[in-house]
């Protein structure tokens, strides 16, 4: 199969462009006619221009799939034809990964396959849980509902998102400014200053010739530290992804210091969001709670969460479970039982989202308030080395001139 860019004229005399997949150009030429298009000029896609590649590359943001379920909700909602909805949407998309996703899912539509069944074949792009809402409105007959409800959440979980990546960013600045003073220190700075120690023959403290020979080590070897430095990223990727690693690095982000919080009322707030999301469009407690552990990146709660589910299978209810697991604090085991008794389980867990949400922004807030004494603290224990270890010597030497 290829693709094909196709210009043409509809009905109404306005031109549209796109792109087709087909195993020829006469294929393409007669899927282009069928849509009741008359074909200007179609051509074979043959390579991506620079520009196309380093789109791609980026990949399909979250932004990207929050507008485009949000329109095709919209259109869907007002009434336009699923298959038209998409071929709109493939020539309105700007991200090109996504421009073709959509278009390959416009084939497998017009061909009569759910649009589900399309997009899970791109499960680096689309979620389990989004698949599996695509199936609930499939199903149901509200598919313009659910997505709505869909692009919604997946705003409300960007927006989340986007203010912990906000507050790490001042940290994150202070640490690599910090690295790279050190860095231009040992590489520039030191070799100048111990070129002059040794000409003046000047009895250096501990701290400085530590400092010299660190100095001189990464200059000497710089290759073996870039060895280093790789090796150990490698390591710890190949870590975090075993059993062992996964728990262990799981246990150390829910009990960082304040970090612990965040991460704790994030992953929490992601699983009741998603929770009530799944249960509000019809599906059953226990397949929710399959696809939501996917959906939780620490281990300890997708463990827990998978446990649950085990459990709700087998006729015990899910407050119960979750009154004696450690991982579900207190008021989400209550506020489930509420919710089983009076029927409205999905609605206690999106007031439960809300509040685990308000939690994490209000950790965040405190976040910035507590970074900055320990930043000050990390930044005037650089000055004190940087003192005692080139600075000290310097005016010994000057005082006995």
């Amino acid at each position: 199969m290829a693709l094909f860019n196709y210009y043409a004229r509809g009905g109404d005399g306005k031109q549209v462009a796109g792109i087709v997949e087909a195993a020829n150009e006469q294929a393409a030429i007669s899927l282009v006619k069928s849509k009741g298009l008359y074909i200007i000029n179609i051509q074979r896609k043959d390579r991506e221009s620079l520009l196309e590649s380093i789109r791609n590359i980026r990949g399909v943001s979250g932004k990207d799939k929050v507008v485009f379920t949000r329109q095709l909700a919209t259109m869907v909602a007002a009434g336009l034809p699923l298959p038209k909805s998409l071929e709109v949407l493939s020539q309105q998309m700007t991200n090109l990964q996504l421009k073709k996703i959509i278009s390959e899912a416009l084939h497998d539509v017009e061909g009569g396959a759910p649009l589900s069944v399309s997009f899970s074949k791109y499960s680096h792009v689309f979620s389990p849980t989004y698949i599996a809402l695509l199936k609930a409105g499939e199903a149901s007959g509200k598919m313009q509902e659910i997505l709505l409800k869909l692009s919604e959440t997946m705003e409300s979980q960007q927006e989340f998102k986007s203010k912990v990546a906000a507050a790490m960013i001042y940290p994150l600045i202070v640490l690599v400014a910090m690295g790279g003073v050190m860095v231009v220190m040992m590489v520039f700075v030191i070799p100048k200053l111990s070129t002059m120690y040794e000409s003046l023959k000047a009895e250096l403290p501990l701290s400085t010739k530590i400092l010299i020979g660190v100095s001189d080590f990464i200059i000497s070897y710089w290759w073996f530290v870039i060895i280093m430095c790789i090796g150990l990223v490698i390591a710890f990727r190949y870590f975090s992804k075993t059993e062992s690693g996964a728990i262990l690095l799981s246990r150390i982000a829910f009990s960082l210091p304040i970090f612990g919080v965040i991460n704790k009322e994030k992953d929490l707030t992601e699983f009741t969001q998603t929770f009530s999301l799944l249960i509000a469009s019809g599906i059953p407690i226990v397949e929710s709670l399959s696809i939501v552990s996917d959906a939780v990146g620490n281990v300890l709660l997708k463990e827990s969460i998978v446990n649950a589910a085990k459990n709700v299978s087998k006729g015990y209810a899910l407050s119960r479970y979750m009154r004696g697991d450690p991982n579900f604090p207190p008021v989400i085991s209550q506020m489930v039982a509420v919710g089983e008794e009076t029927g409205a389980l999905d609605t206690v867990l999106e007031r439960l989202s809300t509040y685990f949400a308000s939690n994490a922004e209000n950790a965040i807030k405190s976040l910035s308030t507590a970074l900055e004494p320990i930043i000050l603290i990390m930044l005037g224990g650089m000055v004190l080395l940087l003192i005692l270890s080139i600075i000290t010597p310097i005016y010994q030497i000057t005082s006995s001139l």
